[in-house]
Parts: structure tokens; C-alpha cells; sequence
């Protein structure tokens, strides 16, 4: 049998709050799988590390009395006794809040920009007066404007199941203070995610032999080629990768304004965090380790990742 070289992470649990029974679950299944393929040989560099950038986590640390580095920090030091209490062997355990994370995020931007696939343009959203915040679409609640149904999120209704936009909502209120959002205009950075170069590299990314399975395929494609239920309306869009302060996450480099970068775009970009702290720690050559090894990923059984 051939030796492989692996390079296995398991999903990044937020960091507002302990782990759960589900985390436990995922990271024992995935260190199962870790040390057979160590007894049979194989060499595997297995890390994770906690997610912590985000609005939810800066007002959580708010509500708690701390700094969002504080409340982190806190968090993350109760991760070991339980890590080790259930001899999960993780080479490695870090965190998005880290200078490995700020800087590949950052490079990648620059590549991304540099390729000509993030640009900015204007764009309204709520604001709240009390709270000085740009709000997200979870923090907002008002009537459906297609079935009028109370007490509904800024994205969809859980009534009629119509999608919208948050500035659709007919009298919104902002679920963190109660008060009447007003309509603000702020420039965001998008990444061009309909550009024929993303949706051509998704789609071969898709079709490789063997990667997913063939229902998981055809549902991708439909939100790629915009034929599912929802039309033209549910194709892949530009994705808004920037946020407004105050926020908790990484800022958009470059720039002399104060733009962060929205927790899902740094988040992923963790693994290879984690990885290359792991790599200065023990003296490894990253960029090379990270070309020569297979990437596995565990994740929950609801969800579909790379």
C-alpha cells in the first residue's frame, strides 16, 4: 500500500460557548478514522481550531462585561480539558483570531483583488441609532412584505417561506435595542462569484469523479446555473465579504477606511491557520506540506463542504 500524506480537520465551533455533545461526536469520529490511518502508516497532520471573529461573538463578549479578545480567550482555554478528558489527538488546536489567520486572509484578498474579483460599490442597509450598528439580517424583525406575517427575520419568512431583502420588511425593528432601524448607505467589498472564471472552476470542482455524490452535484448546479425553484433569483450571486464597524474580525487590507472582513470570509481560511502554526511549531515547510497532502474534512451529516 501506497504511504499518504493527510491533512484532516474537523469543523470550527464557535466561540461564544462551551463544546456540545455534537462537537464531541464529530471529533471522535474523525479521530477514529485519524489513528487507523496512522496504524496503517500513513502520516496525518490533524488540527482544528475555534472559530472567533463575528458580531454574535463582540456582543456576547459585550453582554459578558469583556473584550471580545478576552471572552476568546476564555473560551478557548476550556477547550483542552475536554479535548484531552476524551484523548481526541489533535497535532493541533488554534484559533481564527490569530496572525496566521490575519495574514492569509489578507493575501488572499489581495490575490482576489489583484485578479479583479472583489470590487465595492455602495449599498443601503438598516442602521440601528441606539446601538451605532450596521444591523445583519438576524437582528431584524418586522412583517413579511408577501404574506404579512408578524415577527419575521430580515432574510426569509418562516410563514410563507418567501426570500427577501431586510429592507423589504415592512415596520422593522431591531431586535437589539427595540428601536426603528433607519436606511444608511456604507460602501461594501464583493467578491465577483458570478464571474464566468468562479462559476467554471465550481463547476469542474463539481464534476470530478468520485467527490460527491451525484444528488449533492445536481443541487450545487442548480444554484450555480440558476434552474432550481427559485429561478434566475437563486443563482449565485456577488457575495458581500466586507463588514461596517464596530465589528470583531480582520480587517480589509489596503484600505485607509475601517472595513472588516465578514466572518465567513476569514473562518475557512482557519484551517490553513491552524496548519501553519502547527508547521512553525514543529519546524515543517507549509507551503509545501499543503501541496503534498490530501485534504479531509469532517463535518456534520446535514451539511456539504469542500
Amino acid at each position: 500500500m501506497a504511504s499518504r500524506k493527510l491533512f484532516v480537520t474537523t469543523a470550527l465551533p464557535y466561540a461564544n460557548g462551551p463544546f456540545h455533545i455534537g462537537h464531541i461526536m464529530e471529533y471522535i469520529q474523525a479521530d477514529i478514522w485519524v489513528r487507523f490511518q496512522r496504524l496503517l502508516g500513513h502520516e496525518v497532520h490533524f488540527v482544528g481550531a475555534d472559530d472567533s471573529h463575528g458580531a454574535p461573538i463582540m456582543l456576547a463578549a459585550e453582554k459578558a462585561g469583556r473584550s471580545p479578545e478576552a471572552f476568546i480567550d476564555a473560551i478557548q482555554k476550556g477547550r483542552k480539558p475536554y479535548l484531552e478528558g476524551f484523548h481526541i489527538s489533535y497535532d493541533n488546536w488554534h484559533s481564527t483570531h490569530s496572525p496566521e489567520n490575519t495574514e492569509l486572509s489578507q493575501d488572499i484578498y489581495r490575490k482576489l483583488k489583484a485578479a479583479g474579483l472583489v470590487y465595492a460599490k455602495p449599498v443601503e442597509q438598516f442602521f440601528d441609532p441606539v446601538k451605532g450598528m450596521f444591523l445583519a439580517d438576524r437582528y431584524i424583525k418586522g412583517e413579511c412584505p408577501n404574506c404579512g406575517a408578524k415577527d419575521q427575520y430580515g432574510d426569509a419568512c418562516e410563514n410563507c417561506s418567501k426570500a427577501y431583502s431586510a429592507t423589504e420588511l415592512k415596520n422593522p425593528t431591531s431586535t437589539l435595542s427595540g428601536a426603528k432601524p433607519v436606511l444608511k448607505s456604507s460602501e461594501h467589498h464583493f467578491f465577483r462569484l458570478s464571474d464566468p472564471k468562479c462559476k467554471s472552476f465550481i463547476k469542474g470542482w463539481l464534476e470530478k469523479p468520485g467527490r460527491l455524490q451525484p444528488q449533492v452535484v445536481n443541487k450545487a448546479k442548480e444554484w450555480l446555473e440558476g434552474t432550481g425553484p427559485g429561478g434566475k433569483e437563486q443563482a449565485l450571486a456577488d457575495w458581500d465579504i466586507s463588514r461596517d464597524p464596530p465589528y470583531f474580525g480582520i480587517r480589509v487590507p489596503d484600505i485607509a477606511e475601517e472595513k472588516y472582513l465578514y466572518v465567513w470570509r476569514d473562518a475557512p481560511i482557519g484551517y490553513l491557520a491552524s496548519l501553519k502554526n502547527y508547521c512553525a511549531r514543529k519546524r515543517l515547510d507549509f507551503e509545501s506540506l499543503l501541496q503534498e497532502c490530501e485534504q479531509v474534512h469532517f463535518v456534520g451529516q446535514n451539511s456539504v463542504w469542500k
